[in-house]
């Protein structure tokens, strides 16, 4: 791999796969980046992607960024989840309004529910509610059938939902 198609490649796809990395880190932008740097050095070890047409490489570099991101949420698994500084000061502000807790309190507990489901509930759920892909896209993105998109988009949800009833967020 020559260093001007990498830079190529990188010029032409970093911005999307930042962006598809950004909406899965739950807001982490160093986690976004760190892993989009790693989805790039990845295709370094790869250099049929660069010989192939340019739209063909951006599916390619998604799986590998999903796979990357799939691995570190699993080594997360383990540990406890980690509170910032940013989240504490909001709820121990005196100013701050009753319902922003709510909320805080609700995104963490769909952010539990979410982390409850199995990898592949959860990409489908993010590919299809977060990422707003299409069905077909979806499939592509993942690599499965459509039928096992919407399969898997189905017990997910029931999932989901069987969770957030046990928080007491939905009837």
């Amino acid at each position: 791999m020559s260093e001007v198609q990498f830079r190529r490649l990188s010029a032409m796809h970093r911005t999307a796969v930042l962006s598809y990395l950004a909406k899965r880190t739950f807001g982490d932008p160093q986690l976004a980046e760190d892993l989009t740097q790693e989805t790039f050095l990845r295709a370094l070890h790869h250099p049929e992607i660069l010989s192939a047409d340019r739209q063909s490489a951006l599916p390619w570099l998604y799986r590998v960024a999903r796979n990357l991101l799939i691995d570190h949420l699993r080594s997360r698994r383990h540990r406890p989840v980690e509170v910032g500084s940013d989240d504490l000061d909001m709820v121990f502000n005196e100013s701050a309004a009753a319902n922003e807790i709510d909320l805080l309190l609700t995104s963490w507990s769909v952010r539990s529910a979410l982390a409850s489901l199995s990898d592949q509930h959860r990409a489908v759920v993010t590919q299809i509610y977060f990422e707003e892909h299409s069905v077909n896209a979806a499939a592509e993105i993942l690599g499965v059938p459509p039928g096992t998109v919407k399969s898997r988009c189905h017990y997910a949800l029931r999932s989901l939902r069987s969770t957030l009833r046990e928080h007491q967020l939905v009837k």
